[in-house]
């Protein structure tokens, strides 16, 4: 507590007495003859108590006393007043005074308002400092929250994003910024799929409406890497009036059990499809086996020769099944031969020009005048090839905006690679098909499609060591550039 104490009274020899008096009591005690000169001093020193006369020049002490509350509420005042003043002595109570005395001064009355004030100033130093010790639990108690809560958020094995009403992120976690770019202030649909209007279905926008928690599955396509199938949960943030401000996104990278279960799916859906082509083909073979019992038992060269024709037939179909069949149970070793890519390429062409021609589509090939080699399994990669001229046709003849249609496929090769292009001018995708069209069973062409076709070829191209970009939008068609390994595909 501060022990200095401003005495004001126009009486020398009062102020003299008190004085002395309070000096021996262990106080520092400054001394003014009236209540303006009171009033500098206070604002100077800044005493915890004030010793007042309430009648004196200049200024009286009802006026000091209403000055000193306007600079320093918490200042504690005395009144000394005469037998005469008791009014102004209960005016100067009410105006916040802690205390008054009557002239002549009693010592032990003059001790008790002393020690009630210094209680009052001891009691309030108690709850301030008591205050703020508390302030200094709360903030520390709320710092080390707020760090478990960043910890939890930052640490958390999902994608974790704070969006607006306006779909803009305000804040993510650290797995979230590592992949997508600290991005603050941009919408998600930019972010997630680099869309340039909210994605259909959006569950932050569908939460922002109900209040409900909502699901989503859905693709990203982080900064560095390959697009990811995400499950999306999202969950609302609300204000002490709990109106919902933010919605909390939570993306679980679900691509690992995709992929698994593509591979079950796409097994599954294979062995399924082919179960009724091999019962066809025993129907076959049974009827060559009939063919080659009923020749030799007549002795008919001719049913012996036809029977023993359609077996082999049946049996190479039979086992160009089985081989599919192991192929997508799991990877098989490619049987890489070497094949000028011209020719390669001519072959492609010339299985799909029949088809392209019947369309009404014109067909235009560009190989180059000198084609290296180029090491590919054949028997793979020309499928995987038809599949995107077969898709170009489908473009072309599914698009009614256009009088005239075209597809050009061509192959120009370097040091490394060989390029195949598959150029046509149909009807050309969107972005979520462009982001979707090597998913299995994505298909842009409802009941007519099965969405294996670009799932296998990408596939296909992907064990050759190749890579396939695609340019496309609405109406103005579709181009694939699918480069390819000259060398075959490297370890």
């Amino acid at each position: 507590m501060n022990k200095t104490i401003l005495l004001a009274d126009d009486e020398e020899d009062i102020r003299d007495v008190l004085s002395i008096y309070l000096s021996d009591m262990g106080y520092s005690v400054i001394t003014a003859e009236d209540g303006l000169q009171a009033l500098e001093i206070f604002h100077q020193e800044k005493p915890a108590i004030v010793l007042s006369d309430i009648k004196m020049p200049v200024m009286d002490g009802i006026e000091l006393l209403k000055q000193i509350k306007k600079r320093d509420p918490h200042t504690e005042v005395i009144m000394i007043t005469g037998h005469g003043d008791m009014d102004l002595a209960i005016e100067s109570l009410k105006l916040d005074a802690c205390d008054f005395i009557t002239k002549p001064i009693n010592d032990d009355i003059f001790e008790i308002a002393l020690k009630r004030a210094c209680e009052k100033i001891d009691l309030r130093e108690q709850i301030h400092a008591q205050n703020e010790n508390l302030h200094q639990l709360v903030q520390e108690e709320l710092h080390a929250t707020r760090r478990q809560h960043q910890q939890l958020f930052n640490e958390a094995p999902c994608y974790i994003s704070v969006q607006d009403r306006e779909l803009k992120i305000t804040d993510a976690n650290e797995r979230f910024k590592q992949d997508f770019g600290d991005e603050r202030g941009v919408y998600c649909y930019e972010i997630y799929k680099h869309r340039n209007e909210p994605c259909p279905d959006c569950p932050v926008q569908k939460t922002f409406a109900d209040g409900l928690s909502h699901q989503y599955e859905t693709v990203v396509s982080p900064k560095k890497d390959q697009p990811y199938n995400v499950l999306v949960q999202t969950s609302p943030i609300k204000n002490e009036k709990g109106e919902i401000t933010h919605v909390m996104e939570m993306s679980t990278n679900i691509t690992q059990v995709r992929k698994l279960q593509d591979q079950l799916s796409s097994l599954g859906l294979l062995i399924g499809s082919i179960s009724h082509s091999i019962k066809g083909m025993l129907t076959g073979m049974d009827g060559g086996l009939y063919l080659l019992d009923t020749g030799l038992q007549n002795e008919n060269i001719d049913r012996i020769v036809k029977g023993n024709a359609t077996v082999k037939l049946m049996a190479e179909r039979i086992r160009k099944m089985v081989l599919d069949i192991l192929y997508y149970a799991k990877e098989r070793k490619l049987r890489l031969t070497q094949i000028n890519t011209a020719e390669f390429a001519l072959d492609v062409a010339s299985a799909v020009e029949t088809k392209i021609k019947q369309a009404g589509v014109s067909f235009k090939i560009d190989f180059g005048s000198s084609m290296q080699m180029i090491t590919v399994d054949t028997s793979q990669m020309r499928p995987a090839l038809i599949n995107f001229l077969e898709n170009a046709v489908d473009a072309c003849v599914e698009d009614c905006s256009k009088d005239a249609h075209e597809i050009i496929f061509s192959v120009k090769q370097d040091n490394q690679s060989a390029i195949f292009s598959i150029k046509d001018n149909g009807m050309g995708m969107n972005q979520e098909t462009r982001e979707n069209m090597f998913t299995l069973f994505f298909s842009s062409k409802g009941h007519k499609g099965t969405g294996l076709g670009l799932f296998i070829s990408n596939r296909i191209i992907e064990q050759h060591g190749g890579a396939i970009t695609v340019e496309s939008a609405p109406d103005e068609g579709t181009h694939f550039t699918i480069r390819i390994p000259s060398f075959g595909v490297q370890a």
